[in-house]
C-alpha cells in the first residue's frame, strides 16, 4: 500500500491560540481565526510533495493559499463568503462557501470553488470541489473533489467514507474511494484515509492538522 503523509503545520498553532478571546476585542466576529496543514504526499501518478495549506476566517470572510495542491510548483489563492445556517440546538446545521481563486507557476489558471459542511447529530459531511480553468492549455483545464462522510462515535472520534478525484493521482479508477477515521483533540486532529482497499491501487493518506 502505498502511503502519503498528512503532517499539520503545528509550529503555527501559536498564530491560532492568539486568537482567543481578548476582552478588549470589541466581537469575536471582528477576531481572524487562523488554521492550516503541511502535506507530504507522494500519489499514484505523481511525484511526491510538500504541501502547505493556510486557512484564515473573520466572520464569513474566508481566505485561503496552498502551494503544490492544484499542480507542482503551483500557488493558488482564493477569497470566498461563507453562508452558515442559524445554530440550534438539535437542528441539522449547514455552512456554504463559495469562493474565488487564481493559480500561478506550473499550472496557471481561475479557479471558482465551493465548499459545504453539513452537520446533524453525530453525522457529518464535508465536500470541496473546483473547476480549474487552465489560461494556457484549455485541455489541461480540469474538476477536482473530495469529500467525506462521517459518524462521530465519540467528541473525539469519527469514522466513515472518503472520495476523491484528483490530477495527480493517477490510478485505473477515476474516482478514488476509502475509509476515513478522524481523531479529534481539542485543537489538534489525527486522521486515516485508506484508498482503494484491495486493489493494486491502494494508498494511505495519514493527516494531522490544527485549527482555532
Amino acid at each position: 500500500m502505498r502511503a502519503h503523509v498528512l503532517l499539520a503545520a503545528v509550529l503555527l498553532a501559536p498564530l491560532a491560540s492568539a486568537q482567543d478571546h481578548d476582552p478588549a476585542r470589541p466581537d469575536d466576529a471582528e477576531r481572524w481565526e487562523l488554521s492550516g496543514g503541511l502535506y507530504y504526499s507522494d500519489p499514484p501518478g505523481s511525484e511526491d510533495r510538500v504541501t502547505p495549506i493556510l486557512y484564515a476566517d473573520r466572520g464569513p470572510l474566508h481566505l485561503e493559499a496552498r502551494y503544490n495542491y492544484e499542480d507542482l510548483q503551483t500557488l493558488s489563492v482564493f477569497g470566498g463568503w461563507t453562508f452558515a445556517s442559524e445554530e440550534e440546538e438539535g437542528a441539522p446545521s449547514a455552512a456554504v462557501t463559495p469562493m474565488l481563486g487564481a493559480a500561478f507557476g506550473e499550472t496557471t489558471g481561475l479557479i471558482p470553488a465551493l465548499e459545504f459542511d453539513v452537520g446533524w447529530r453525530a453525522l457529518a459531511w464535508y465536500a470541496e470541489m473546483e473547476q480549474l480553468f487552465d489560461l494556457e492549455d484549455s485541455d489541461d483545464s480540469f474538476f477536482y473533489s473530495w469529500s467525506t462522510l462521517t459518524w462521530g462515535f465519540t467528541d473525539r472520534f469519527a469514522a466513515g467514507l472518503v472520495v476523491e478525484r484528483s490530477k495527480l493521482v493517477d490510478t485505473d479508477l477515476s474516482v478514488q474511494r476509502g475509509l476515513a477515521l478522524e481523531l479529534r483533540g481539542a485543537r489538534v486532529g489525527l486522521s486515516l484515509y485508506a484508498y482503494n482497499l484491495g486493489s493494486d491501487d491502494s494508498y494511505a493518506v495519514l493527516a494531522l492538522g490544527f485549527g482555532p
